[in-house]
């Protein structure tokens, strides 16, 4: 008992260090790129711009950050706050979800810290877009399914049955509102879920029977009714050429999974560069990160299934809800593999890069621990058993060392950001200008125009994008020799000298330079 209480109360530690960490971050950390489209979209402006379908549009981030920001302000907080309140409904689901399936001991603490200390997750907590929230979701809807599983079959007399089934089709439904690309585990897990809660998969195809009608009454209405009350404007916008991700290979995707949650602190786009800079070849980061793609990955992928089909093999008549359970998320998360594999194959979807399947994180966790556990009952070794706490230890360790407060590591260099708009702003004040025309590079575009509104700049006008080395420019934007500020990279230097031009902010590790123009 007094073991129980320890690990309980190191797992709520877990829990406030990682919901800490968010609040911290969401508070001092520079607005991103993608968060400053988020705002410059689809925040900042009318209610038209909240229907805009955009893959960058996550929907339900968007409607519940516009009325917060039009009523609060556009402070980093205030912005940030819908995955904040994510964040806490996916740390509480989590937990419970994991006390639900691996009890009180030492299992429960590796389980959420596993799936809380990832640092793509810690990542995402606080950023200003839809992840964390389709992760709650997720989350939520796999608790009540595994409160459900250990009722046996569906049983439409069962009054949990019924409200349980509507909460994680409501789960799943917000899931995916959340995040188009939930799309894959919500499909996976209301198959496999219906699959056990209807005793097998062909039990799924009797149409005329009248327990399915019920099942189907209670689980897809609901999810199918919500979903499509928050996605319709956006559903019949929807086009498929915005899913290029430009990973056409499953290696690409494979190396890029692994380096983001198991190298975070040691590949080297987290060193803040304009854009991720792979491995040197040769180096001890390209080679781990092979040994990641081709041979960890893949093994996982092949022990969560080894696990999956001793629970299949379970005879119907002693099936545990350990079994039914272990079929519900197991089987998730392998479908979920097959499933990606079939959209690029099918439909040439390119596959996903890290942050577009963040549902591999608490899936194959969830998964993989339940195989170990399902492959103890079965072969029980107290060397096995050591081995398997050992490399979830070694996780758990790999993702604390990863722990950091000033970037996200998939828009690192704009860790910068907001020292850009002040740089531009104590230059401009201090030569006493008005009406401040500021153009150059694309990449700090939205996000020198956040500072702009976040401080009710008025004395700066819109940002232009003037830059060579992009496809787009804004439509009759000025030579960079007519700007008062004109901000560029390398690729796009437009090569300005002479005396009316001076360098007012120069950033050697990200290779940004601003100058001031004399009018």
């Amino acid at each position: 008992m007094k073991s129980s209480h320890l690990w309980r109360g190191l797992t709520w530690c877990v829990m406030a260090v990682a919901f800490g960490l968010a609040i911290y971050r969401a508070q001092t950390q520079t607005i991103a790129h993608d968060e400053a489209l988020e705002y410059e979209w689809f925040l900042d402006g009318g209610i038209g711009h909240v229907l805009s379908y955009n893959p960058a549009n996550h929907v339900l981030f968007t409607l519940l950050a516009k009325p917060i920001v039009w009523s609060l302000g556009n402070g980093e907080l205030v912005l940030r706050s819908p995955s904040l309140f994510g964040t806490i409904i996916y740390l509480l689901a989590s937990y419970l979800l994991c006390a639900k399936l691996f009890g009180q001991g030492v299992l429960l603490f590796l389980s959420v810290a596993l799936v809380s200390l990832n640092p793509q997750i810690l990542d995402f907590m606080p950023a200003a877009r839809g992840y964390i929230l389709g992760l709650a979701g997720l989350a939520a809807a796999m608790y009540f399914m595994a409160r459900l599983a250990e009722r046996g079959e569906f049983d439409p007399a069962d009054p949990e049955w019924k409200w349980g089934c509507f909460l994680a089709s409501i789960s799943l439904a917000l899931s995916v509102a959340a995040s188009f690309t939930n799309v894959v585990p919500a499909t996976c897990l209301a198959l496999t879920f219906s699959g056990v809660a209807m005793g097998n998969l062909r039990s799924l195809v009797r149409i005329a029977d009248r327990r399915l009608q019920q099942f189907a009454k209670y689980f897809f209405v609901p999810g199918a009714v919500a979903g499509f009350g928050i996605l319709w404007p956006f559903v019949i916008q929807f086009r498929l050429a915005p899913t290029k991700i430009h990973l056409d290979k499953s290696s690409d995707a494979l190396r890029d999974v692994f380096n983001a949650s198991f190298l975070y602190k040691w590949t080297d786009d987290v060193l803040n560069s304009l854009g991720a800079v792979p491995s040197a070849p040769g180096s001890w980061q390209d080679w781990a990160t092979s040994l990641g793609a081709y041979v960890f990955l893949p093994a996982l992928f092949l022990f969560v299934m080894a696990g999956f089909f001793l629970a299949w093999r379970a005879q119907p008549a002693s099936a545990s809800k350990q079994d039914a359970q272990y079929r519900i998320f197991a089987g998730a998360a392998i479908a979920s593999v097959f499933l990606v594999i079939l959209l690029h194959l099918a439909v040439r979807v390119d596959y996903p890069n890290s942050r577009y399947c963040l549902f591999v994180i608490p899936l194959f966790t969830v998964g993989a621990l339940l195989a170990a556990r399902e492959i103890h009952f079965r072969f029980p070794s107290p060397i096995w058993k050591a081995l398997g706490l050992l490399l979830a230890a070694i996780a758990v360790t790999d993702y604390a060392l990863s722990l950091q407060t000033k970037s996200f590591r998939y828009n690192a260099y704009d860790v910068i950001s907001r020292d850009l708009y002040e740089a531009i702003a104590n230059d401009a004040g201090s030569r006493h200008l008005t009406n401040v025309r500021v153009g150059g590079t694309w990449w700090y575009e939205p996000e020198i125009n956040y500072y702009c509104r976040r401080y009710k700049a008025g004395w700066m006008l819109e940002y232009d994008i003037q830059d060579r080395s992009y496809w787009w420019q804004t439509p009759n934007s000025l030579a960079p020799a007519d700007y008062d500020y004109f901000v560029f990279t390398p690729a796009g230097d437009p090569g300005l000298g002479g005396s009316r031009v001076r360098t007012v902010y120069q950033d050697k590790l990200r290779h940004v330079t601003i100058v001031a123009i004399s009018r």
